[in-house]
């Protein structure tokens, strides 16, 4: 039991010591994981269209 909470008591210590990012940066960093989700969704999708347009002309 003793193990359990020096366990717990070192996880609360870290997260205190933790610099958590701020809104802005939190925001900024959605749009960009959704910029390159989309850019690389269109990409695909043409790749795979292109594709497909070429092997039913085979």
């Amino acid at each position: 039991m003793g193990k359990i909470k020096t366990f717990f008591g070192e996880v609360k210590h870290e997260l205190k010591e933790t610099t958590w990012p701020s809104a802005k940066d939190m925001r900024k960093n959605i749009l960009t994981v959704f910029g390159v989700v989309a850019f690389f969704s269109v990409f695909f999708y043409g790749t795979d269209s292109l594709l497909s347009f070429l092997l039913s002309l085979l």
